[in-house]
Order: structure tokens, then C-alpha cells, then sequence
């Protein structure tokens, strides 16, 4: 059951938004990849937050524009995910668990998120998106994303810092968006 890293979820396909001022961005490789966060206007996104009730507090929006491999880490900052996938690149993201031995490194000067060697990893589920999927994703659960052909990958997100997985889970299944 793979509920816990990710789950799919029924929104619309086509969502309304508009990139703004870029906020932070980070290298990913030394080809000078990069991950790159932009503020964003989104209606869709923010009557979303609002449906959330006492919780919207606890959610920020990003417009997140990627074109490299990601290595397996957990998240910096961010425990949860909703990702409004845009473009695709045909990237496969793929969670895993790690043994007791498995080499571990920070890789920020804050939070809390780490990256890992692949050696001592288990794979324990995986997705491939596609533009105008929606999916909600664990950002404590080690995963990395992987494409064969690195393509642009661009999705609007919904994240919460502080609420754990299964409250945002329970928020959206409470809305009717989960398959």
C-alpha cells in the first residue's frame, strides 16, 4: 500500500494560474541544473487552501520549474506535497526506505532534508505523471525523480511545512479528490 509516500488524486486538468517573481532556486548537479521556485496567482489553487478551513494557514503555493535528475533525498522544509503536474518530462519519481547503514548528508543550511547514496536503498513505490495529473506526496519519505531524457518538468504545488501527511490526505478525501 503506497498510500503513505503518494497517492493520485481527482482534480480538474487544466488549472488556472500565473507565474510571478521568482522566490529561490538551487543547483542541483554541477552542470548547473537547477530547481527553481516562483511565486504564483492561482484562483483554483487558492479557493483549494480556503476549502481547507482552520488549516489554509499552513499552506503556501509555488510554481516549481525543474530540468535534471533529482537524487534521492527527503524534503528540506516541506512535509507535504500537492503537485499540479504542467509538464512532465517523462520523469519517473520513485520512494524509498533505507537501511541502517545507508549514507546520509545534509544538503541544506536549514530544515531538516537530507540526500542519499543510492547503495543500501530499497525501492518501495514509484509514479510516472502526466501533464494534468495531480498527486499529493509525502516530502519525508526518501524519493528521487529520474527521467532518461531530462525534458523541462513544471507543476504548480501546494505545500504544508507543519501538518503531517495523513491530516492533508484526510483534508483533500474529505473535498472528494481522491480516486
Amino acid at each position: 500500500m503506497v498510500h503513505f509516500m503518494y497517492k493520485k488524486l481527482s482534480m480538474p486538468k487544466n488549472i488556472d494560474y500565473k507565474v510571478l517573481d521568482k522566490r529561490i532556486e538551487f543547483e542541483l548537479n554541477k552542470e548547473g541544473s537547477k530547481i527553481q521556485y516562483f511565486n504564483v496567482s492561482s484562483n483554483y489553487v487558492d479557493d483549494l487552501i480556503s476549502s481547507f478551513g482552520e488549516y489554509a494557514k499552513h499552506f503556501h503555493t509555488s510554481f516549481v520549474n525543474i530540468q535534471a535528475n533529482v537524487p534521492p533525498h527527503t524534503d528540506i522544509v516541506d512535509k507535504v506535497n500537492i503537485n499540479f503536474y504542467i509538464e512532465t518530462g517523462d520523469y519517473k519519481t520513485t520512494f524509498y526506505k533505507s537501511g541502517d547503514d545507508t549514507f546520509k548528508f545534509t544538503y541544506a543550511d536549514h530544515g531538516e532534508g537530507h540526500a542519499y547514496d543510492m547503495e543500501g536503498l530499497e525501492e518501495i513505490g514509484s509514479f510516472v505523471a502526466t501533464p494534468g495529473d495531480t498527486y499529493i506526496l509525502n516530502g519525508k519519505i526518501i524519493h528521487g525523480v529520474y527521467s532518461n531524457n531530462p525534458l523541462p518538468r513544471k507543476f504548480l504545488q501546494v505545500s504544508t511545512n507543519d501538518l503531517d501527511y495523513e491530516i492533508v490526505l484526510d483534508l483533500v478525501n474529505k473535498l472528494c479528490y481522491t480516486t
